[in-house]
């Protein structure tokens, strides 16, 4: 097998999502585990936005207008 590297992780990442589309159509408890997960990566990313980004943001946005007044 001569494939390029990068040929090969694009198929299994492809390979893998659709077994994983397939598993959530057929199996209502593969679909309630990733529905599960998906709620769950919500939550982090919901956490992740209010609690460290926007705050970052928001205090480097008051740095650049001090700079800009100051310089």
């Amino acid at each position: 097998m001569s494939a390029n590297p990068i040929t090969l992780i694009v198929l299994a990442i492809v390979a893998l999502v659709a077994a994983v589309i397939y598993a959530y159509k057929r199996w209502g408890w593969v679909r309630n585990v990733v529905q599960a997960a998906w709620r769950g990566i919500q939550t982090a990313a919901l956490w992740a936005w209010n609690v460290v980004l926007k705050p970052t943001f928001a205090a480097l946005m008051v740095a650049v207008r001090f700079v800009g007044r100051v310089a």
